[in-house]
């Protein structure tokens, strides 16, 4: 029950009372004020002994004020301390550290700074009630303003009036001025020995803070340094976590990557070693790496394909790569790069179609072929292993090219002995014919092939050798040029022009062939090569590069060469155009050639000048040398074949004395 004052005129009572009635203020927490009203209504003498009894409970008073105050503070400190101990992530602690400081202060603002040690200053982390921009991306040095000093010296500082208080260096007096911030409380966040930072309280009118208020803001900036610390070493540990979980499935895809390449390394080993081939190779590959796969020559056609992949089955119909789709490129430019850095090609998926990669296949520093692989999606450890079986499938083609080159070689030997000393071991020749397949008691086809159009003999004696392999026959080289022999009596000429076109598609450059029938046995394929090397002759003195004919293809100049001997050819020759052609062998003149040209153009000047691509007065000058050479009749009758005639022996026997 709450004890009334006495009132004005009424005595105090005697000391007991008044002593019951301060007992109960004291107990209902009162305040002030009815203490002096108690104080107030007493008179005289009891008034006198009145005072002290009230100054007592005063005391008192003041006393169990604090104590509720350090207990609230403990409270909030103890509430504090385990809101922020629950706090993980750094960012969450620092904010509840302010925004916890303002509420337990009373203040406007609160704000705390950390420092770089890097730079070797402290900048504003985190703010509660703070409005500029500018303030908020505070960096102070060491020592400037009161954060800075409290960051270098590591001691509280607090004032009622910042900008007017000398203790400091005012150098953003400005910010500071412009956020309105009078009273600045200030104190060290602190681990150890160790100034982490600034925890700051501030208000925006001037009052000075009392010692129980630095020691609330100590306490809480003593309690947000471990806060600080705990959260980051816990940001640290799950920071390691993360980086370890990361490595250890890294770890885990390379250990399986490793496991996965190992084992097509031992399937593509096997097929090595168990003389497998190139469709082994793509049937595995197909299967592992989940795809469709091409194994393409040089020149982009097939070799081997595996899958069901739609450019695998348009590559596996037509036999080569289509040069319109997307994958032919990347092909195109793995094959330029062949053994280069990064010379692996891949090309995106399409909508709805497949990733591409495609990887060279190099033996001996030259680009074997391409294995193209297409697939929905393509990884690097794809990459990896189709670089692998790459390197696979480069020593199966080795082998198979070494292989070939000894059995070629071994053939090319045999035609070569066989052309040129015939007679020396006849019974040896017989029976290496017999184990090369060549049957003794069969005709045959014998070819001479030479190119004009910058082919060297090798190539085509390379290329010209699977070809009689896949008809039965041989091919080597042979005294400057490079010969075939095909089992059969098919048509020479047509045989000739089947070869000519297949080595003009495989080399890309004319290859003018003769051809020659030679009825069965040995021996009559050695009397066939002359004839079919004299039909070579002939179609490249009559500039027919790049085609193929047989002796009775050649009309009159295919009979003269049948019938007449070389000798005999040079001496008609001589007798004919002799004069002209001493005086081009003294002057370095062109008069042969102009006469080859004259006749070709059927005699007609005009034609005749712009095919020597020179002026039409500088042919009549030749034609008039060379009358006076021949003498008047030999653009005419009798003498006009036989001179047209004679200048294309000439070009005939000039070419069959020209270096294959």
């Amino acid at each position: 029950m709450r004890t009334d004052p006495p009132r004005t005129g009424q005595t105090a009572g005697t000391a007991g009372e008044t002593a019951e009635r301060l007992l109960c203020l004291l107990r209902e927490g009162a305040p002030q004020e009815e203490y002096e009203n108690l104080l107030a209504g007493a008179r005289g003498e009891a008034a006198g002994a009145l005072r002290p009894l009230v100054d007592a409970a005063l005391a008192v008073r003041a006393q169990l004020e604090e104590r509720r105050r350090r207990e609230a503070e403990l409270a909030a400190l103890y509430e504090t301390a385990g809101d922020l101990s629950s706090l993980r992530d750094l960012e969450a602690v620092l904010r509840a550290i302010v925004r916890r400081v303002r509420q337990l202060m009373g203040t406007d603002a609160a704000y705390l700074m950390l420092n770089d040690d890097d730079r070797g200053d402290t900048y504003m982390r985190v703010t509660d009630g703070i409005r500029t921009d500018a303030f908020k991306q505070v960096r102070l040095a060491m020592g400037a303003g009161l954060g800075g000093l409290v960051a270098k010296t590591g001691v509280p500082y607090h004032t009622p009036d910042y900008l007017h208080d000398p203790r400091f260096d005012h150098t953003i007096d400005d910010v500071v001025g412009g956020e309105g911030v009078t009273a600045i409380q200030g104190v060290p966040l602190s681990l150890g020995d160790r100034v982490i930072g600034v925890l700051f309280a501030a208000n925006r009118r001037a009052r000075p803070f009392s010692p129980a208020e630095v020691a609330l803001l100590v306490s809480l900036a003593d309690h947000a340094a471990i806060a600080i610390e705990n959260a980051t070493l816990f940001q640290d540990v799950r920071r390691t976590v993360d980086e370890l979980t990361e490595a250890n499935a890294v770890i885990q895809a390379h250990s399986e990557s490793i496991e996965r390449a190992a084992a097509l390394h031992e399937r593509l080993t096997g097929i090595v070693l168990d003389g497998g081939g190139l469709a082994d190779v793509a049937d595995t590959l197909a299967e592992v790496l989940g795809g469709g796969l091409l194994v393409l020559d040089p020149r982009g056609r097939t070799m081997a394909a595996a899958g069901a992949d739609p450019v695998v089955e348009r590559a596996r119909t037509e036999g080569a790569l289509p040069e319109s789709c997307p994958e032919a490129r990347a092909v195109r430019e793995a094959r330029v790069l062949g053994s280069g850095t990064r010379s692996t090609r891949r090309v995106p998926a399409a909508d709805g179609g497949s990733a591409a990669c495609a990887a060279p296949v190099v033996a001996g520093g030259e680009v074997q072929g391409v294995l193209l692989l297409l697939c929905r999606r393509i990884g690097a450890d794809d990459v990896r292993l189709l670089e692998r079986a790459a390197m696979v499938t480069a020593l199966l083609l080795l082998g198979e090219r070494t292989l070939a080159e000894a059995e070629h070689r071994l053939r090319g030997e045999f035609l070569d002995d066989l052309l040129s000393s015939p007679h020396r071991d006849p019974e040896g020749l017989r029976r290496r014919a017999a184990l090369m397949g060549i049957a003794h008691g069969r005709p045959h086809t014998v070819l001479a092939a030479r190119s004009r159009d910058g082919a060297p003999r090798r190539r085509i004696a390379d290329a010209a050798v699977p070809y009689a392999a896949r008809h039965g026959g041989l091919a080597g080289e042979h005294h400057g040029e490079v010969v075939v022999l095909l089992p059969g009596d098919t048509d020479p000429g047509a045989r000739a022009r089947a070869v000519a076109e297949h080595l003009r598609r495989t080399l890309d450059a004319a290859v003018t062939v003769g051809a020659a029938a030679a009825s069965a046995g040995l021996e009559s394929i050695v009397e066939a090569h002359p004839d079919a090397v004299r039909c070579l002759d002939v179609l490249l003195a009559l500039d027919r590069d790049g085609e193929g004919a047989a002796p009775d293809e050649l009309g009159v100049y295919g009979l003269l060469l049948h019938q007449t001997g070389r000798d005999e050819l040079r001496r008609f020759v001589r007798r004919t155009l002799g004069p002209v052609l001493d005086y081009d062998r003294r002057r370095g003149g062109h008069l042969a050639h102009t006469m080859t040209t004259y006749f070709a153009c059927d005699t007609n000047l005009t034609r005749t000048a712009a095919e020597l691509y020179i002026h039409v007065n500088t042919l009549y000058q030749r034609i008039d040398r060379i009358t006076a050479l021949l003498g008047p009749h030999w653009r005419h009758g009798d003498h006009g074949l036989q001179a047209h005639l004679a200048v294309k022996v000439h070009a005939m026997l000039s070419a069959a004395t020209e270096p294959g």
